[in-house]
């Protein structure tokens, strides 16, 4: 019978060291037990924090103190890809690279932990050696303090870095070490890479505690800054004046940091100070230090020069001697800022976490609020001083002023205007086609006057007037006489929103003025008849002077400056005449068709010998121009025009009489505001110009230049206007001053006319 091998004996015996082997099993898989547990203590811990601040403080201690394979440790937290420690716990490091360490930040791939956040996965080393070769990949800026961390740390060294997990996102790598050596931890054992996964799933733990605490915080923070904006704007709405204002925003600005003194700073643009307008928990000497001080001189100066908030220590050199007196250590400016100018400073005094509690966040917000709120008080008062300056002049005004809306409804009138119209009070949002019914509005001829014509309407279409004549019903109840002057009331981008109309009444001066032309007439009427004859006279013995052979030169001048005088005497009278056939409504056109040109000619001739040194030109395209005209007025007119021209141009000027055809659509009517085919005449001369403000006066009734130098009764334009217009033509003037002056007139051309020009 055949033995069994040997090796199937041995098989059955017990194996030596058995039951040891078994123990370090059991061991071993009680310590593990025990590290989870440790970890699902911890694990709920930080679950059940809310403060993000405690979490990051306590969760490198509590894990050291719960893992027996851990000594120490070190917290990193991704900003923005860069890692920057949190906390440390358990490194025997002296203070000098404890702090430099604390104030690092390493990139993505730099040391232990860089590279754990670039790998995305945990990170292990056994020995000193491995641990130092990460050191070797730092940059160049924290090379040196890594090399020192380096030497301090232990030979005998374990160490993993584990990535701090949320889903997809990485927010940080906590780094995990064994210093190697028993005699630290009573219950030590050693760091093993099989650890790893249970260090990642609490790490991933750990990671969403942090950032739910981190959203649990900002979403208190923001509750904070709602019910603190929320504050401030009742403040802002229930405050009565300025100082009611700012004392109000400082009490809810302090009780957001209880422990903080303050105070609300104004910006005085004027005087370009700050001036302390309320003030909490400061002491006298420091509310005496801050009463007023120049920006120049001030401690934040730069928060009102870049309107920036700035927190930092109090300085001696800064002038906040009696602040560091009164124990208060730190300080924090924000400016008040209205859109991009700053209205004050909120100025904050405490300890020194003040630059830590101060929130910028929450404050700016509720400064920018409060800045917009002081500059729409200061605006409301200066608008409200405005409004009292200029009620106080519209009221001293002797004159009726009346202002309107865009829509022409009265909005202010003067105590002198009411009293004009005769009323009680103001009849507002009256419109305007009711207002010519209700003042019994008419022009000068008793007619009445419609909404286009009324002052209002013409302000409001854009026009500047004055001395413009209605007869309205006046306080008396009888007709009156009013001027009027108008103009439009303008926005900044041009747009009308209102007018305003200065009146008076005129009642008196109109019948002086009355009296004063029946009075001209009937002189003119007189003196007319006896000038004739005595310039008859003149002339005869001004013609025998010059027949006889032996002629005295003084008397033939004599006699020529007499004919010439007692001649502008008979134009005047003439003129005075005209006036009151035309007021009277006597005078009468004698149309007949007339070539212009052939009447510019004729009047020319007559004025050379008048014109001395004076170049006379006549300039035309057309070969004829005729007009349906009564040829004795244009005549007076072009008499009018060349004479003024003379008298008002230097010696040896050239005086120039254009006459053209031009079409009622053509761009030279148009820049004339001719709507129909018209015969044009100008007349240019080289004199002085004349002022801007004098050109909208000249045809007027006896109005002459102030710095006329001829001789008249001012009646010669109001006359040429009158006849143009009688005429259905159109006259106007064209002036720069120190070139010269051009005085144009346009007749209507009929169909007959226009077929006559064609051929």
């Amino acid at each position: 019978m055949t033995e069994r091998p040997q090796t199937r004996r041995r098989e059955r015996r017990p194996r030596e060291g058995q039951a040891p082997a078994a123990q370090r099993l059991s061991v071993a898989a009680e310590t593990a037990a025990a590290q989870v547990t440790s970890l699902l203590k911890l694990s709920s811990y930080l679950v059940s924090v809310l403060d993000p601040h405690e979490i990051l403080s306590s969760l490198v201690p509590r894990l050291v103190e719960a893992l027996p394979s851990v000594q120490a440790g070190i917290l990193w937290l991704d900003h923005q890809g860069r890692l920057r420690p949190t906390a440390t716990f358990g490194l025997a490091l002296d203070r000098a690279t404890e702090h430099g360490l604390m104030t690092c930040q390493i990139r993505s791939g730099e040391g232990f932990a860089g590279l754990a956040l670039q790998r995305g996965e945990p990170q292990f080393v056994e020995t000193p050696l491995g641990y130092r070769a990460t050191a070797d990949m730092i940059g160049p800026a924290n090379d040196s303090l890594f090399q020192q961390i380096s030497e301090q740390l232990p030979r005998r060294l374990t160490a993993a870095a584990v990535p701090l997990r949320v889903g997809a996102e990485m927010i940080g790598v906590i780094e995990l070490i064994n210093l190697g050596d028993r005699d630290l931890v009573p219950d030590w054992r050693p760091l093993e890479r099989a650890d790893i996964p249970m260090f990642q799933t609490f790490a991933n733990l750990a990671a969403s505690a942090l950032k739910n605490a981190q959203l649990y915080a900002e979403a208190q923070r923001n509750e904070r800054r709602l019910k603190a904006f929320d504050a401030v704007v009742t403040a802002i709405q229930t405050a009565t004046d300025l100082p009611d204002l700012v004392r109000s925003v400082l009490d809810v600005v302090l009780e957001l940091l209880p422990a903080s003194a303050g105070a609300l700073l104004l910006l005085n643009p004027v005087a370009d100070q700050l001036e302390l307008a309320a003030h909490q928990r400061l002491p006298n000497d420091c509310a005496e230090f801050l009463a007023c001080v120049r920006v120049a001189d001030a401690p934040c100066a730069e928060v009102v020069h870049f309107g920036q908030p700035m927190q930092r220590p109090l300085l001696e050199e800064r002038g906040e001697g009696p602040l560091l007196a009164a124990g208060m250590a730190a300080c924090a400016y924000f400016p008040l800022l209205a859109g991009g100018s700053v209205a004050g400073v909120l100025a904050l005094f405490g300890a020194p976490d003040l630059t830590m509690l101060s929130d910028k966040d929450l404050l700016m917000p509720i400064c920018n609020q409060v800045g917009f709120a002081i500059a729409n008080v200061r605006l409301y008062a200066d608008s409200t001083s405005e409004r009292r300056k200029l009620n106080t002049v519209v009221t001293s005004i002797a004159e009726g002023v009346v202002l309107c809306d865009g829509l022409g409804r009265l909005t202010l009138a003067n105590e002198a205007a009411l009293a004009l119209l005769g009323l009680d009070s103001l009849p507002f949002e009256q419109p305007l086609a009711e207002m010519p019914d209700f003042y019994r509005m008419r022009d000068l001829d008793g007619s009445p006057v419609g909404v286009e014509a009324m002052p209002f309407t013409r302000a409001l279409a854009g026009e500047v007037f004055q001395d413009y004549r209605l007869v309205l019903r006046g306080a008396s109840g009888d007709e009156t006489v009013m001027s009027f002057s108008g103009a439009p009331a303008h926005t900044d981008d041009g747009t009308i929103e209102g007018a305003v109309v200065v009146f008076r009444d005129i009642t008196a001066n109109q019948k002086l003025e009355r009296a004063k032309d029946e009075f001209l007439a009937v002189a003119a009427h007189e003196l007319r008849s006896p000038l004739a004859a005595v310039r008859s006279y003149a002339d005869l013995l001004l013609r025998r002077e010059q027949q006889r052979t032996e002629t005295d030169p003084r008397d033939l001048h004599g006699l020529t400056i007499l004919s010439q005088q007692v001649s502008h005497m008979l134009r005047m009278v003439d003129n005075l005449l005209d006036v009151s056939r035309i007021d009277a409504g006597q005078l009468d056109l004698q149309l007949q068709r007339t070539n212009l040109i052939t009447l510019a000619a004729q009047v020319l001739d007559q004025q050379r010998p008048a014109a001395g040194a004076h170049k006379l030109v006549l300039e035309t395209d057309e070969e004829a121009i005729t007009v349906a005209c009564d040829p004795l007025r244009i005549r007076q007119v072009l008499t009018n025009l060349i004479s003024n021209a003379i008298k008002y141009s230097p010696a040896e000027g050239a005086i120039t009489l254009r006459l053209r055809h031009v079409a009622g659509s053509s761009p030279e009517a148009a820049a004339w505001a001719l709507t129909w085919p018209a015969a044009v005449v100008s007349v240019t001369d080289e004199g002085g110009g004349i002022p801007p403000e004098q050109q909208s006066r000249l045809f007027q009734r006896y109005y002459r230049a102030r710095n006329s130098r001829a001789e008249g009764l001012g009646l010669g334009l109001y006359l040429s206007r009158q006849f143009v217009q009688m005429h259905g033509g159109t006259i106007w003037v064209a002036s720069v001053e120190g070139v010269g002056s051009t005085f144009a007139f346009a007749l209507p051309l009929s169909g007959e006319e226009l077929r006559d020009e064609e051929s």
